[in-house]
Order: C-alpha cells, then structure tokens, then sequence
C-alpha cells in the first residue's frame, strides 16, 4: 500500500478554485497512480477521451476509489456528455462516499442537463454534509449569481467568509458583488482581502484594478456626503457601527484626492486612515486589516506593500520605475509577509446584512 499526499488542481467550470486542494490518497499500486496521473495531465491539455480512457483503467485496477469516478465524471462533463457524467458521479452521493467537489460537480451536470431542481437538491446536499465548505458556498453563490439574483449570490458569499475565513474566492465575489452596488466600501475591503490571500496571480491582479476602481466609485458618489439644509448646521456625527465609522473617516480624507487619484494619493489616504482609525476606532471597532495597516506603519513597510498593491495596477511605468529606485523595498516587504502573514477572521458581525435597495434601480445588472 503506498500512501503520497497528492496536489490535484481543481479543473473545470464546476471545480474551479482558487487554490489547490492538497488530499491524501492511498494508492492501491503505483500502476493506478500512474494512469491518474496520465488521465489528469491529458484533461489539463483538453485530450478528453484520452483522460476517459486513463481514468476507466485507473477504475479498472482500483474499483473503490471515489476520487476516480469523481474525475471521471468531470472528464465526461467537460467533453459534454453530461448523461455519462451523471451516472458516473450519482453513486458516489448516494452511497455517502461524495466530497465538497462531488457535489459541486454533480450541481453543474444537472444544470448543464437543464434539471435546475436537482442541480439545487445536490448543492443543498453538499452543504448539509459540508456546512463549513467555502468552496460549496462559492459555487452555491455561482449558482445565484446565474440566475441574476445578485442578494441571494451575495449572501453566499458572506456566508462562506463567516465559515470558512481562509478560502479566498469567497472575497473577491463578495468584491466584485460589492463594487457594483450601493455599497462600494465593503469592495474595498474584501478586494484587499483577497488580494493578500491570493497573491500574485492574475486574478489577484485583477483584484487590484477592482480595489482602484472601487476607491473611484465611493469618491465619486453622491451618497457618501450627508448635505444640511441652508442655514442649518452640520450635526455632529457619531458613528454607531464599523461601516459608519470607516466611511466618515474616508470622507474626512476625501481632499487627498483633489488632484486626481494614483498610487501616491492612496498611500497617502491610507496612511492618514490608517492613524486615525487607530486613535479613534481600533477599540471599539477592532478589525484585522486596519491593525496590520498599522502594523506595516510601525515597521516600515507600508509604502512597499500599497506600491506591491497598487502600484502596477495603477500605472505600470511608474511603478517600475519606482522599483529602480527602491530595488529592495518590495523583495524585502514580501519576506515580512512571510513571516507575518494578514490572518483572515470572520468580519459578519460588521457587515451585518443586504439590503433590499443594495442592487436596487439596476445596480449590479450588467454585471454578467
């Protein structure tokens, strides 16, 4: 019996992830392993009766190994043939022997099968056996977000943040969810969630584009600013939540951004944020991400990490040559990071629900 922890990469519409699922595997013999290994780089290169034919002799040798069938019906489903696909990974949940990424699959045959009922009852099921999966409640958002119900999509997404704090696809849904609804302050924040969770790869980089622009959009709303009536006197604020307090502060620094707005104004912003919050808010709102803001400050790295966040995303030649003259700043930011890392936690009790007019008027509407 040889047992090898194995690195399989998430394929495919229903698999995707944003990271690799490192899973255990007790090989009956190394033939079996060798042909799993065969039928997956074949899937990879998009040779997919290649891949079925690997995975029935892999099946062939190693009848009881779920992971098998499980692959196999990700091969049929992405060849299209979703009828074999379906009567290949169906026993596997009946029979209790199903994983978080068995159900998902088993979701998207069915949809792909126009049998929505039961693409539903399977991702129900998955999260019934897997109430901490935030990989399930991803996919469950995925499935909202394509029937156009941008709240139900949204509150999944949430959702799978309070469970599971360190699946990252979680926040950059929720960011993008965000940045086109009423609310671009919580795209701030998720989109820079995952940005350190997922770091340096091309959704990551996408991520930073988002951060940018939702930093526009909050700036350039009308209803961030409370206006009095002429002749009456501004109330006093007092910010009763977390949200509140964070937009007052932002508002507050809004002339930072009066000649437009660039890396060197967002360092700028987040420095002048990150002091007041700090002096003002840590206390009685304690969050994570304005801490290791601080904390990055008292260490010297801040200016590195918001060029490492923003910089390329911002304006590609100014940041390399900005790299010219710091060479290490970046390099040397990266390996403090390595050794204290932003650790996620569960923010809901922050953000504390959706609203109804959250995508109200057709906000969110074009988003697909």
């Amino acid at each position: 019996m040889r047992c090898l922890v194995f690195y399989i990469v998430l394929f495919g519409v229903s698999l995707s992830s944003s990271r690799v699922a490192a899973q255990t595997i007790n090989w009956p013999n190394p033939e079996v392993e060798t042909l799993y290994k065969s039928a997956q780089a074949s899937l990879s290169s998009g040779a997919f009766q290649q891949a079925i034919a690997s995975y029935q002799q892999a099946i062939s040798l190693a009848p009881d190994l779920p992971i098998l069938y499980r692959d196999l019906g990700n091969a049929y489903y992405r060849s299209g043939r979703y009828e074999l696909a379906a009567k290949t990974v169906e026993p596997l949940i009946e029979t209790n022997r199903a994983d978080m990424f068995t159900y998902s699959l088993a979701s998207s045959i069915q949809s792909a099968l126009k049998n929505e009922k039961q693409a539903r009852k399977y991702l129900d099921r998955g999260l019934a056996q897997y109430p901490k999966s935030g990989y399930l409640y991803y996919e469950n958002g995925k499935y909202y977000e394509g029937l156009k119900d941008e709240s139900k999509a949204l509150a999944n997404w949430l959702q799978g943040i309070n469970s599971e704090p360190s699946y990252a696809l979680n926040y950059y849904a929720a960011a993008q969810s965000y940045l086109l609804s009423r609310k671009p302050i919580w795209a701030l924040i998720y989109g820079e969630l995952f940005a350190n969770l997922e770091r340096n790869t091309p959704r990551s980089q996408e991520a930073r584009k988002l951060l940018i622009a939702a930093y526009r959009k909050f700036f350039s709303s009308t209803e961030i600013v409370s206006v009095p009536k002429f002749g009456k006197k501004q109330k006093e604020f007092s910010p009763s939540n977390f949200e509140d307090a964070a937009r007052s502060v932002l508002i507050k620094l809004a002339p930072i951004f009066a000649d437009g707005m660039n890396t060197e104004n967002l360092i700028m912003l987040r420095t002048r944020f990150a002091m007041e919050w700090v002096a003002g808010y840590q206390q009685k709102f304690p969050f994570p991400l304005f801490a290791y803001w601080d904390e990055l400050l008292q260490q010297g790295y801040f200016d590195a990490y918001n060029q490492w966040l923003f910089g390329k995303a911002d304006n590609t030649a100014q940041f390399e040559s900005w790299i010219k003259f710091h060479p290490k700043a970046i390099p040397e930011y990266e390996a403090y990071y390595s050794l204290h890392p932003l650790m996620p936690s569960s923010i809901s009790e922050y953000n504390v629900g959706i609203s109804k007019d959250l995508f109200e008027s057709g906000v969110g509407k074009n988003k697909r």
